[in-house]
């Protein structure tokens, strides 16, 4: 079951979650034109939607949660995504807009993964639900595809292709 939480326990259960794979820098996602143009027009794209506000955007080793990412694509690049504030509460229908849109996100992700060369995978979380992620990888048939979302505990070890949610 997943509860609603207030905007600062939800970024700290989420850079909690994330402390132990250590993001990489932002410089290491891809140094080309290209690279930086796709990652700037998802970002342009995001921020078109009402009410969605980018909270932060990183990148991580896909080493530390997979043993059979593609290992000439060692990075994952993640959005975190939140709703302005009214009345004390973060506004959901902009995040709620995106997380419902499978196509909106893999059209971003194929773009982001076919133009930076490191990229192996683009995650979309949120605010509304800080232990899950929407993920979007590149498989070994070269082509980009969404993963399963699994309910993890302490024993789960995830395979390529699949994403946690907690």
């Amino acid at each position: 079951m997943i509860r609603s939480l207030s905007s600062g326990t939800a970024i700290l259960l989420f850079t909690l979650v994330n402390i132990i794979s250590l993001p990489t820098t932002v410089k290491a996602q891809g140094s080309n034109v290209d690279c930086k143009k796709a990652v700037a027009n998802a970002k342009s794209r995001l921020r078109k939607i009402p009410n969605v506000l980018i909270e932060e955007t990183f990148t991580k080793n896909l080493n530390q949660v997979y043993s059979d990412f593609p290992k000439e694509r060692p990075i994952e690049y993640i959005f975190y995504l939140t709703g302005p504030k009214r009345k004390g509460r973060i506004v959901e229908t902009g995040i709620k807009k995106v997380e419902n849109s499978e196509q909106f996100m893999k059209n971003i992700s194929q773009d982001i993964i076919s133009k930076c060369s490191s990229i192996g995978a683009v995650t979309f979380s949120s605010t509304l639900h800080p232990t899950c992620g929407i993920a979007f990888g590149l498989m070994r048939d070269k082509k980009v595809k969404l993963f399963d979302i699994v309910i993890v505990d302490e024993d789960t070890s995830l395979k390529w292709g699949q994403t946690f949610c907690w």
